[in-house]
Formats: structure tokens, sequence, C-alpha cells
């Protein structure tokens, strides 16, 4: 691989220091591949900020938020914007990366921006994989299904599961 592309994937966000859009991709991939020949599940989870207006700060304190809320293993990234993912790999059963999307909605909460409250909340779609079930466009599709069915409950931050009959509803 050349320096040039070694570096880009390893490049992180500027404003959070977290993983850009190309470690993502690359993070979800090899979770995959390797929960495949493991027999281990992979999940992503999308985040999308609810009424993002504040600036740089929410963006910082949620990155915060994930850092604090993801295990080791994990990897929590900036795709730009006001949106964030979570790869959570070599998980031993689903309901794992449902007590991370619930610890990281748990987590968030008003902070203070310019002297005054502001609300932090967003809306959390969660998608997991069973071993050599899907591709990470799939997963990630699943996952933006779902995080679009939480925002719709918005304000406040919640977070919905991918589920194959509630999600074809959903698009419908």
């Amino acid at each position: 691989m050349h320096t040039f592309l070694r570096l880009r994937l390893r490049k992180a966000d500027r404003l959070t220091g977290l993983a850009g859009p190309a470690r993502f991709r690359t993070a979800s991939e090899h979770a995959l591949a390797r929960g495949a020949r493991t027999g281990r599940h992979s999940a992503v989870l999308l985040l999308d900020v609810n009424r993002f207006t504040e600036g740089d700060r929410i963006l910082v304190e949620l990155a915060e938020v994930l850092r604090s809320c993801v295990p080791a293993g994990g990897l929590s990234c900036r795709l730009g914007g006001d949106r964030f993912a979570v790869v959570l790999p070599d998980l031993a059963f689903a309901e794992q990366a449902h007590d991370v999307a619930g610890a990281i909605a748990s987590a968030l909460a008003p902070v203070i921006v310019d002297g005054r409250l502001t609300p932090l909340s967003a809306g959390i779609g969660l998608a997991v994989a069973a071993p050599g079930e899907l591709t990470h466009d799939e997963l990630v599709d699943r996952a933006e299904l779902a995080m679009h069915r939480a925002k719709r409950r918005a304000p406040e931050t919640r977070w919905a599961v991918w589920q194959d009959d509630v999600s074809r509803r959903d698009a419908a």
C-alpha cells in the first residue's frame, strides 16, 4: 500500500480526533470478515445530532461521549457534519451492541455552550450482522434505516434497532 493511502486511512477528524469515513469503512469490513471466520457478530451504530445549530462544541462533546461509552476494540468515527458512527467487532451476542447504544443514549445530556445550557441529543440507529450475513454497505443501510426511525421520535435521544419487518414498513 502506498504511503499516502496509509496516511489517509489513519487520518483522524481534525475537530474531534475521531477516525474518519475511510477508517470507518475499513474497520467495518475487517470486523465483518473476522466475524465470518470466528463466528462472532459485528455491529454498526449511526448517530445524527438532533437540532444541530450550536456548532463545533456540540460535536466535540458527542465525541467525548463516544470515547467514554464505546468499549475497547470498538471504533468511533465522525463521518462528516453532525454524523457519527461506531463499529463494534467481535460480539459474542447481538445484545452487547444494544448495551453500547443504550449507554451512549444515557450519556447524552445538555452541555454548556457560550454560557448557556444546550441540549445534546441524537438519533441512533443500530444494525447487527450475524457471522457472514452482510456486507458493509448492507449493514450501514440497515443502521441508517434504524437511525431515521429513531430521529422521528426526537427531540430527545432515541435509539432504534434495525428489524426486517419494521424497517421495510418504515421505508414504504
